[in-house]
This record gives structure tokens, C-alpha cells and sequence, in this order.
């Protein structure tokens, strides 16, 4: 009966010990190089809407694709919480409508963006997706005039580390290839001044930490 006894309590132990084991494991797992690589840099392909609706959310009729790459990088604090700074420069085409109104000649975007995300993914220790809301206030260069921008939006990056696609043994995080990755992300953008220069941006593209 003892040693029937000092069996069970051995099993539970072990059990216990087990799950802690994995837990951790699963934790360490998704953890996404945060502590060794801080930085982020990612290189999307990114297009506005100059006449997006919040009342058509799912239509997207006058996107503009970039004329030059989204440019962004980004820097671990800590406690899922990242800051970024981004910049893009998007071409809008005679006979497109910007909030309203038929352009009649080509002009250019530029937008310099400072946010901070949040990621629900490292939060919630989703693995292989991590989906993150972002906000900021950013410079813009619309059609030649200087004006203000609040940014509120956000997006999925997809881990390669997190897929198990590239392993060599136990040492899958060591791989250079998994410190790549993708990234999806959606941002409105509202002009804090009167006049044209709210739009909708969207991006996709892959990201690099290091």
C-alpha cells in the first residue's frame, strides 16, 4: 500500500514537473528573438486608397501602389510593446478620386510615421501568427503641402521561426533564415488638419530582426 502509494505521488510529481517543462518550452518557443535581436526591419510594398469610406470598409477603390519600397525599423522595449518609425512615398494618377475630388494632375505622398505597438500575439503567446494593433502621428508631404497625421491600424507578422519549416536538430532559432519573416498590416491615416489627405494604407511585405 506504501509503495503503491509512493508511486502515485512519484507520477504526480513527474506529471507536474512534465507540464512546467513544456509550458516553459511552449513560452520560449514563441518567444521571437526578442531579448537577443531588438531590432526589426521590415520592407513591404504598400498601397493607399485616397478615397477609403469607414462606411465601405471592404472597398477599395483608388489604391495607389508605392513608387519606392515601405521602409521601416523597430525596436523591442519590452512587455510586448515595440516603437517604429516608417517612411513611404506613394504616386497618385490623374483621374483618381482623393477623398472626393478627380485629380487632374500626378502628385506624390510622403509619409514619415512614429507608432507604437502592442502585440497580441506575444500577450496571448500565439504561435506562428502574431497579430499586433499599432498608433502614432506622423509627418505627410501631400500633393506639396506639410500636414499632420494620426495613425491607428495594425496587422500579422508570421514567424518562420515559429513554423518549424527550417530545422537542424534542436538548434532551429540559430538558423539565419528564421530570423525572417512576413508581415501584413493595415493603417488609416486622418489628416489633423482641414482639406484632402486622409487615406488608407495597405502593406505586405517581409521583416528581418538582428
Amino acid at each position: 500500500m506504501k509503495k503503491r502509494s509512493l508511486l502515485t505521488k512519484l507520477f504526480i510529481l513527474t506529471t507536474m514537473f512534465s507540464l512546467s517543462q513544456l509550458t516553459y518550452g511552449q513560452h520560449n518557443q514563441y518567444d521571437r528573438y526578442r531579448g537577443t535581436y531588438p531590432w526589426k526591419v521590415n520592407l513591404q510594398y504598400s498601397m493607399i486608397d485616397t478615397n477609403y469610406s469607414p462606411k465601405e470598409p471592404t472597398s477599395f477603390n483608388e489604391l495607389n501602389a508605392a513608387s519606392l519600397p515601405k521602409l521601416s525599423l523597430e525596436y523591442y522595449a519590452g512587455h510586448d510593446v515595440s516603437f517604429k518609425l516608417a517612411t513611404v512615398k506613394n504616386t497618385v494618377k490623374v483621374g483618381q478620386i482623393v477623398n472626393g475630388e478627380t485629380v487632374k494632375e500626378k502628385f506624390d505622398v510622403l509619409s514619415v510615421d512614429a507608432s507604437i505597438l502592442y502585440s497580441l500575439g506575444g500577450a496571448l503567446n500565439i504561435p506562428i501568427v502574431d497579430p499586433y494593433v499599432e498608433t502614432g502621428f506622423g509627418y505627410m508631404n501631400f500633393n506639396g503641402d506639410s500636414k499632420a497625421t494620426y495613425n491607428l491600424g495594425g496587422g500579422v507578422n508570421i514567424w518562420l521561426s515559429d513554423t518549424g519549416l527550417f530545422r537542424t536538430g534542436q538548434y532551429n532559432r540559430d538558423l539565419l533564415v528564421n530570423r525572417f519573416g512576413l508581415n501584413l498590416s493595415a493603417m488609416g491615416k486622418k489628416n489633423l488638419s482641414n482639406g484632402p489627405g486622409s487615406y488608407m494604407e495597405l502593406s505586405a511585405g517581409v521583416f528581418f530582426v538582428f
